[in-house]
């Protein structure tokens, strides 16, 4: 399945590199742009994957489709099937507990606390919630045993917490799996959301699970899998580097002890830079539907919703309108701050300003932005603990809204830009 689809995307081909920044240091310098590296301690690896554009074509759609989408997927998650395929067994290669030092899992930056996994779905079951996956950033520490790091308040973080006290909790990472399994992954939802129902609904297809043999655990087809056990002894995990290439601090986290190793033939790891342009996507892409759902309750001529890859794909968002009444454009701020409550900067320009190119957007916000009318900023709102320049110790931050459409009271004829006739006349 990745192996189809990295075939069949335009990308840079190389042809080795080392674990311990070799693979980052790639990574970096072709950040946005797909990557295949050949050899990697006898491994091949992909990186920088998700791409709107890749994210799009794995679905069969265009890039401009990928908004509507997967809003009218949210929608129906629970159409999506799920088949365990028992002949996928045959497929994998079983490996020793001590080959997970030779797979080709980086050392991305030079204070990080080791080797780490970050592209790597996590699959859990609860006997009432149902299946849970969602990724997680995996340390692989010397003995061979894994620490995670398990954000409170999320769906991981209260499976394990409600099932830890009766024993080890069975677990699975899975490496190197189709672009919606990511994506839904990423996406958050309440307790009776089934992330992997919505890869499939995103797929217009089934998707296929695999058995797991030591784990009571059906996962989706990977590159790599990793089965094992949530224990109760926790250890510290950090530093790593977040989404906003800064580093985060180090904590006591879950230990999980590996008790089994399976890949592919040729297997093809995947290799996700922290902060990079892929990161930023996998974490920001998921809420936009989430975003535009709650602004065009509020504003109905909504058009789009972008976060940029230049505010960490989190921090800053553009939002496109079709300005319908003077009042709309701040309508919109205050819709899109209270969608994503981490959001701290929103632009909301009108339908002709292209929100994927920062050009275009500074434009609006040069030529249709009066500072002392068309800003607005409010003070002491609970923010993201991803912003370092945020007050950290009661995570409260200023958030910011620039209206950047065109003024109806002074009339759009000021605004248009000329066009060139099609033809000639």
């Amino acid at each position: 399945m990745v192996k189809e689809l990295i075939n069949s995307i335009e990308k840079v081909v190389l042809e080795n590199a080392t674990k311990k920044y070799g693979i980052s240091r790639i990574l970096k310098e072709n950040d946005g742009k797909p990557v295949f590296i050949k050899n990697v301690n006898g491994y091949r690896v992909i990186g920088n994957l998700c791409t709107r554009d890749v994210i799009a074509k794995s679905l069969g759609i265009e890039k401009e489709e990928l908004m509507k989408h997967m809003v009218e997927t949210l929608d129906n998650e629970k159409n999506g099937e799920l088949i365990v395929d028992n002949n996928l067994n045959s497929t994998y290669v079983d490996d020793s507990l001590e080959k997970i030092h030779e797979y080709p899992i980086p050392t991305y930056y030079g204070k990080d606390a080791g080797p780490y996994l970050t592209s790597g779905v996590v699959i859990v079951k609860d006997k009432d919630e149902g299946v849970n996956a969602s990724i997680h950033r995996i340390l692989v520490r010397p003995d061979g045993t894994l620490t995670i790091r398990m954000v409170e308040q999320r769906h991981l973080h209260y499976i394990y917490n409600k099932n830890i006290e009766k024993g080890d909790v069975d677990c699975a990472i899975v490496i190197g799996v189709h672009p919606a399994v990511l994506l839904a992954a990423s996406t958050s939802g309440d307790l009776t959301f089934n992330e992997l129902k919505y890869a499939s609904a995103l797929m217009k297809k089934p998707l296929k699970l695999v058995k797991c043999k030591t784990v009571d655990l059906e996962v989706p087809e990977a590159e790599f899998i990793i089965e094992g056990k949530l224990t109760k002894e926790f250890v510290d995990e950090g530093p790593f580097v977040d989404i906003t290439g800064t580093y985060d601090m180090i904590r006591k986290q879950p230990l999980i002890k590996i008790t089994a190793l399976r890949r592919k033939e040729e297997a093809v790891f995947h290799a996700l830079l922290p902060g990079g342009n892929e990161h930023k996507i996998l974490m920001g892409l998921p809420q936009e539907p989430r975003m535009y759902k709650g602004i065009r309750n509020t504003v109905p001529s909504l058009k789009n919703v972008a976060l940029t890859e230049g505010g960490c794909c989190w921090l800053s968002a553009v939002v496109s309108i079709d300005k319908k009444t003077e009042g709309d454009g701040k309508n919109a701020i205050l819709a899109a701050l209270a969608a994503h409550p981490s959001l701290k900067h929103v632009t909301v320009v009108d339908h002709d300003i292209n929100i994927y190119d920062q050009n275009d957007v500074e434009y609006a916000v040069s030529t249709r932005v009066q500072s002392d009318s068309d800003i607005v900023i409010i003070s002491g709102a609970k923010g993201s603990s991803l912003d370092p320049s945020s007050d950290l110790k009661n995570k409260l931050t200023a958030k910011m809204g620039i209206d950047a459409t065109m003024s109806l009271l002074k009339g759009k004829e000021e605004f248009i830009r000329a066009e060139v006739p099609k033809d000639d006349e």
